[in-house]
Formats: C-alpha cells, structure tokens, sequence
C-alpha cells in the first residue's frame, strides 16, 4: 500500500496543496519546496543576494535560517527579539541596518505576530526586501490581516514540528506574480525526492 501512496509524480497533487494552502493565507500565490529553508534560499538566489550582502534575522531562530544565508555567501546579522511578542524589532533591526544590507526577514514566534508595521514602513523607506518569517505563526492575525500579508514574501514550513504537519517541506507565498513566476521556475528545475528517500521518511 506505501508503494501505492509514494510516487515521483506528484505535480498535480503539489499543485492542488499549494493553492488550497495560498488560500488560507491570503489573496497571494504559494510555491512548496522540499524544506522551508529550500525555499528561503531559492528567494535569495532571486534577489541576487551573494558574497558582500547582509541578511538580517532574529538572533532566536533556527538554525536553518543563517545556514542558508551563509551558503548563498552573505553574512546573517543578528537583532535582539521584541521582549513583547517575541518576534522581530524595527528598532532593533534599524541598529544594524548598513549599505550591505539586502533583505530583512521579520520573524512571527510562538503564533505571536511580530509588530511588523513599522518593520514594513522600514524596508519600505530603506527600499529592502522583506521576507515574514511564519514558519510557526500560521494562522494568526494582526488588525484581522493574517501573518504573510505583510511583507514581500513569506515563508511557512510544514515539517514534523509545525502547525501543519507534511513530515517535511516549506512554501515561500507572495502576492507579487512576477517572483512567484521565478520561485516556480526553480521548483521546476528541482529533482523530486527519490522513492527510497520518501519510503525512509515515512
């Protein structure tokens, strides 16, 4: 019966969830990969971010978060949490804002969303992309506009320790068309999981 389940032709039913997910958030589209992180890393191969950039993040995060940045050539630079949501700051993200900085990711902790309003109006002032960290924050809202509205892109996960639990596997959703289109051009070119692969995770 698992061999009947496990199948490297899935396009159909990844494309199904991602529209069914994409319509929980919001108004937006939805791209899955493999791991959160995947994606994450896909969004700054997008925005050409390399040797040289800056990525900020929240000191308290996963470890997955400043691998990636690490593996693109850029330098993670941390910022201290917000002592009343437990998420990211704009003041302390405008402490270590440079020239090198090339995207900020506020991040939404515990399903508490993050004061993200003035992170917005900062990235927005500073011309940088920002990326909403909701990888355990699905669901929640702030003024009655979910989490993943906010910003330009927004990544969720749905590993075994989330909200939706897939076993595995993230999405980057984002009501801009154009980066959507670039985000499914990669997910194309990627390899699907081998069946052995799928069969040990399950």
């Amino acid at each position: 019966q698992l061999k009947n389940i496990i199948s490297t032709d899935n396009a159909e039913l990844v494309n199904n969830f991602e529209i069914y997910f994409s319509s929980v958030v919001g108004t937006g589209k939805s791209v899955s990969f493999t791991a959160g992180r995947m994606g994450f890393y896909s969004l700054m191969q997008i925005q050409g971010i390399g040797k040289g950039d800056e990525v900020i993040l929240q000191g308290h995060t996963c470890s997955v978060m400043p691998n990636a940045v690490w593996r693109t050539g850029a330098t993670p630079v941390f910022v201290d949490i917000d002592p009343n949501t437990f998420g990211s700051s704009a003041i302390e993200i405008e402490k270590v804002f440079t020239k090198k900085t090339k995207m900020i990711v506020a991040q939404h902790s515990f399903g508490i969303p993050c004061d993200i309003e003035p992170i917005v109006d900062l990235a927005r002032s500073k011309g940088i992309f920002l990326l909403e960290d909701c990888a355990i924050t699905l669901g929640s809202k702030l003024k009655g506009i979910q989490v993943g509205n906010f910003g330009d892109a927004a990544l969720f996960s749905i590993d075994h320790s989330k909200p939706i639990n897939a076993f595995i596997g993230g999405l980057i959703y984002t009501r801009n068309n154009e980066l959507y289109e670039k985000l499914k051009e990669i997910q194309s070119s990627a390899d699907d999981l081998s069946v052995e692969r799928q069969e040990a995770i399950w």
